[in-house]
């Protein structure tokens, strides 16, 4: 936790775009600040860096989240809370399907994509 002047800020360790990525989590307001995680555009998930499977964990872990504003840290910031659940649940279906590899592909989704 970190406080700044009233406001307290969790840290979450969200690995998959990165061994070590964080997203920070603001829950009296309700704003979740994801970084890499979670963003408008092709996600990034076939690097060597890249863990697909730590990926859908952490989607996992903020889906859950009673969040009221995502802020990402690239592309737009026209992003609605809801963007969580339809990810989580698009990284389950590529599990599922046996998709969820580095090398598997691109996948397209309404208003954001995966690259594995």
């Amino acid at each position: 936790m970190i406080d700044i002047g009233g406001r307290v800020i969790e840290i979450l360790h969200t690995p998959g775009h990165s061994p070590g990525h964080m997203c920070f989590w603001e829950k009296e307001r309700g704003y979740l600040f994801t970084g890499d995680l979670v963003y408008k555009d092709t996600l990034f998930a076939y690097y060597p860096s890249t863990d697909p499977e730590a990926y859908l964990e952490s989607l996992e872990k903020i889906s859950v989240l009673p969040v009221k504003q995502v802020f990402p840290a690239h592309h737009s910031l026209d992003i609605q809370p809801e963007i969580l659940t339809r990810m989580r649940d698009a990284f389950r279906q590529l599990k599922a399907d046996g998709k969820l590899h580095h090398g598997s592909g691109t996948f397209d989704y309404e208003d954001w994509s995966v690259w594995l």
